[in-house]
């Protein structure tokens, strides 16, 4: 009797596997959906195109005025660039900032870039938005996987970064380890991109259609544990939808663990003396050991000062995301602002 239960439990495992690797094999077939310059124009957005022809949305919002000063507002993983412009509009508009917040690839109508390294965000997706924008000098925010792209452009561009704010940061794998420092979730689980790549690993592009497309926004909106009274719920699950609307291919290439945690340049070697580090002491998904690490760390160079605080409202990831901080004399772009105004002119070479 146990022999035929057993079989029955692995003949249903497998039968899974098999549904699962089908239409993992599916949806890479079938690959994005087309990119619609209609519908991201409904949106009010705009596009670029990279130097290989990747196309890049982007939503420009705030002071208008050419000669505003700019803030660059990055999401995280999962939603897109028109959360940015919702939860920061109304502090840009009352600040007189311009701001830009551009959708990761793979999210919105931004085209995937499979096994791309976060330092080559700046370079590619960042810099055509400058240029199309006739942006010199900027300051950048983000927001957990947008951390790692603040921290990209104050590398990549060290005399026009005239500051960095991280909400929620967390580090490369090779900092943690070296460091001591704890990972962030899922730094020791994420199979690389030449892994999911694999014709057994299609059922990976399957389970993240199902959680991304299929069961979104319930299923990641119950991950968050937010309360629907919230202000910010309605803006994270219309983010949420407005995602994948190419599909979830591009969205489960950026969770590969080389784009996520293989960052290709080390942020110890940023230079930059206006820094803000916002980091909730009941983030279990990034915990709060490396918001400190990187306050003492950033901190404890000379002429740097950081913007640093740990409020436990409940929230957790998204304590800074919501509520008083979306006010903008509360905000990260004023704390950020007020630091930009006290700066000395910072270079370095890389």
């Amino acid at each position: 009797m146990v022999i035929y239960i057993l079989a029955y439990i692995v003949l249903g495992l497998v039968s899974i596997y098999l549904i699962l690797l089908i239409m993992g094999l599916y949806l890479l077939k079938k690959g994005p959906l087309a990119f619609d310059e209609v519908s991201l124009e409904d949106d009010g957005g705009k596009y670029v195109e990279t130097d290989d022809r990747r196309k890049v949305e982007y939503f420009v919002f705030g002071n208008l005025e050419p000669q505003s000063k700019v803030v660059i507002c990055m999401h995280g993983s999962g939603p897109e660039a028109m959360s940015e412009l919702a939860l920061n509009e109304k502090c840009c508009k009352e600040l007189g900032l311009k701001g830009i917040a551009i959708s990761l690839p793979g999210y919105g109508y931004t085209d995937m870039n499979p096994g791309r390294k976060v330092v080559d965000w700046p370079k590619e997706d960042l810099s055509a938005v400058l240029k199309k924008e006739k942006v010199d000098k900027f300051m950048i925010i983000g927001h957990s996987q947008g951390t790692a792209h603040a921290m990209a452009a104050a590398y990549c561009y060290p005399e026009r970064c005239e500051g960095f704010g991280l909400n929620a940061p967390f580090l490369p794998s090779s900092i943690s380890k070296e460091e001591g420092v704890v990972s962030a979730i899922g730094s020791g689980s994420l199979p690389n991109t030449e892994t999911i790549e694999k014709f057994y690993m299609a059922w990976y592009f399957a389970v993240m259609h199902l959680s991304l497309v299929t069961f979104s926004p319930w299923f990641p909106m119950k991950a968050m544990k937010m309360p629907s009274t919230n202000a910010t719920y309605k803006i994270m699950q219309d983010t949420l939808k407005r995602a994948v609307v190419r599909g979830s291919v591009g969205g489960t290439y950026e969770t590969a663990h080389d784009v996520c945690y293989d960052w290709g340049f080390d942020p110890r070697e940023i230079k930059n003396d206006n820094i803000c580090i916002w980091h909730a002491s009941d983030d279990k998904l990034c915990p709060l050991e490396i918001g400190k690490w990187l306050r003492d760390y950033y901190q404890n160079k000379l002429g740097v000062k950081v913007n640093f605080r740990s409020d436990d409202l409940g929230f957790g990831h998204f304590t800074y995301k919501q509520g008083e901080f979306l006010e903008p004399e509360q905000s990260m772009i004023k704390a950020l602002l007020k630091g930009r105004n006290k700066r000395k002119p910072i270079s370095n070479n890389i």
